[in-house]
């Protein structure tokens, strides 16, 4: 059944009512389902209580009555117990259908109800007084405790309280006394019939609103999924275009030397990184907004790699921006997921290299009691307490009220925030106005490991490279920079096509879009290109959507991942570093000569 369809069942039952404690027949036989569930789970609770009950009872009468009395009660507690047990191991099997379950835990109940009144009454003929405030606890225990329908409980219970008053009428002769203890249990069954009525009314609206709210969640899980799915696309087909025309800017910003032409292509370059910066903030955050967008994926790593690689990019821009960027950290290991707590390193430098107005901005960390703090500092502006509370809104930019889109769109603090929430590490703001502000990440430590040994980077290309990209524009303009930039390229649209390629080409390097069609997948296609060369090759996957999933499958499968929009400056320091020293060497040979 569809979400509609039960919703409006739903909606329509709430609106006729259910004061005849009924449902349409749809909903019946789920709320039955619901209330056999519940049973289920009270069940041993319920019938270990019920046995106990007999046992201690059972107990008494051997040590209270006489012995003749005693051994006639017996069997029939026996009895009780034995149907009690049965019940118990019908009603727990799943396979039991639901209203049959129901029937023999009601069984259960009536069977030892009529147990009580029979043993009262075997005493009394026997000269015994017995009491029949046990019966009354069995009535007590099917109204309160039971947990079925009120009809079901109502008919059981007002059926032992008959049985009781019929075996008083034929055995006693109708005694006064069995007449006042008659009267006594019919209100206490007014009584309870009218609360099990009440009970299970309540029940059922409870039910129905419950129901009402699980259809409004699976709505807006499938909401989310919508929207990560949509954002997935829009993510990989809006930077197909962008990432094409950032490699042709890049391209004429080196091919072509006329300073007109050079001026407009370095204007056209730096407009496609801001745009695709911009892109990247609202697509990381929007992914961050829905539930189980970003998956963190904690794993334990150096820091100071991380951070040297980080203050060494940000490097040109604290240039730019005329501050002079520290970096202090010994050797620490961390657990955190490096590829997230990447993205809020460079969210926090870039909003204090750009926004705070400062001449220092430094990247510290340190060890204080078995955890690692790092710290983000300038020695800005500062904020004064009513900015520190809207510094991590979405779209807050405390120094852009005119939303230069160069200066972006105010995410960044807002994307820090949620990643910190999201990896469970403590984020705390210090500033005050004139003193700069901190923002200090509280990290677990980590017992050490070894540390990956990363090739320098060397300024000469060259090599045998097969490309893999199914986007035409995104191909050409790929496979120009890298033959502008001196190596050789086979470019490809399939993978097809480059097994066919593999013979003549002899590749050096992999470099490969993720999505290659409608469902190709760009790293298995990698893993089937190695096979054929035999031997690993180094690999480069680019992509549009760089998940953790992804990110965790690049590692095992030993390739680099990189992100569109691609920056020409990131994509010449991969290849700088993975192309084999070989080629290298051949190329400076090449240029000697």
């Amino acid at each position: 059944m569809t979400l509609d369809r039960q919703e409006a069942l739903l909606l329509a039952q709430q609106r006729r009512g259910w004061s005849r404690l009924q449902f349409v027949e749809v909903l019946e036989d789920a709320f039955i389902e619901h209330r056999v569930q519940r049973i289920r789970r009270r069940l041993l609770l319920i019938i270990s209580t019920a046995v106990l009950f007999q046992l201690t009872y059972s107990v008494l009468d051997l040590l209270l009555l006489p012995p003749h009395a005693s051994l006639a009660t017996l069997p029939v507690r026996i009895f009780g117990i034995v149907g009690a047990l049965l019940a118990f191991i019908y009603c727990r099997r799943t396979s039991s259908p639901a209203r049959l379950a129901l029937l023999a835990y009601v069984a259960a109940y009536t069977l030892n109800g009529a147990c009580i009144a029979v043993i009262i009454h075997l005493c009394w003929n026997q000269g015994v007084e017995m009491p029949y405030d046990g019966l009354f606890l069995v009535l007590l225990f099917g109204y309160v405790l039971l947990g079925v329908s009120f009809r079901a409980v109502s008919v059981a219970s007002w059926g032992v309280c008959a049985l009781f008053f019929l075996l008083g009428m034929l055995l006693a002769n109708g005694s006064v006394a069995v007449g006042y203890q008659g009267l006594f249990l019919l209100c206490a069954n007014v009584i309870g019939s009218v609360g099990a009525y009440l009970q299970e009314h309540g029940q059922r609206g409870a039910w129905l609103n419950l129901r009402l709210l699980d259809l409004a969640r699976q709505r807006a899980e499938a909401d989310d999924a919508r929207k990560l799915r949509l954002l997935a696309a829009a993510s990989h087909d809006l930077r197909q275009p962008l990432n094409a025309m950032g490699l042709y800017a890049q391209h004429l910003l080196e091919q072509n030397q006329d300073p007109g032409v050079h001026r407009i292509s370095s204007r056209l370059a730096i407009a496609v990184e801001q745009l695709s910066r911009l892109l990247q903030s609202l697509f990381d955050y929007t992914r961050l907004t829905l539930p189980g967008g970003v998956q963190a994926k904690p794993e334990v790593f150096a820091l100071r790699p991380l951070l040297l690689r980080l203050s060494s990019e940000a490097r040109a821009e604290s240039v730019a921006e005329g501050v002079e960027l520290q970096l202090h950290c010994p050797e620490l290991w961390v657990r955190s997921d490096p590829v997230l707590l990447e993205r809020m390193l460079r969210n926090l430098l870039s909003n204090a290299l750009r926004h705070a107005q400062a001449r220092h901005v430094w990247l510290l960390a340190r060890l204080e009691e078995g955890a690692v703090y790092l710290e983000v500092g300038d020695d800005g502006k500062g904020l004064d307490e009513h900015e520190q509370a809207q510094v991590f809104e979405e779209f807050r930019q405390l120094d852009n009220p005119g939303r230069n889109a160069e200066r972006g769109l105010g995410l960044g603090l807002a994307i820090v925030q949620q990643l910190a929430e999201l990896l469970t590490h403590d984020l705390r703001l210090y500033s005050s106005p004139g003193s700069g502000a901190r923002f200090v990440l509280q990290l677990p430590q980590a017992e050490a490991g070894q540390v990956p040994v990363v090739k320098p980077a060397v300024n000469a290309l060259a090599g045998r490279v097969l490309l893999l990209e199914d986007d035409a524009a995104g191909r050409e303009a790929l496979c120009g920079l890298l033959q502008r930039w001196g190596c050789e390229v086979w470019a490809c649209a399939d993978a097809a096509e480059a097994m066919q390629c593999m013979a003549q080409a002899q590749p050096q390097m992999i470099i490969s879009d993720y999505r290659l069609a409608a469902t190709e997948d760009g790293l298995r296609v990698i893993e089937r290109l190695r096979e054929e060369a035999g031997c690993m090759l180094p690999a480069l996957l680019i992509t549009a959507d760089v998940s953790s999933d992804l990110q965790e499958r690049c590692t095992r499968s030993h390739v680099t991942l990189l992100g569109k929009p691609l920056l020409p400056a990131r994509l010449r320091q991969a290849l700088a570093i993975m192309l084999p020293d070989d080629a290298k060497l051949a190329r400076t040979s090449n240029a000697v000569l």
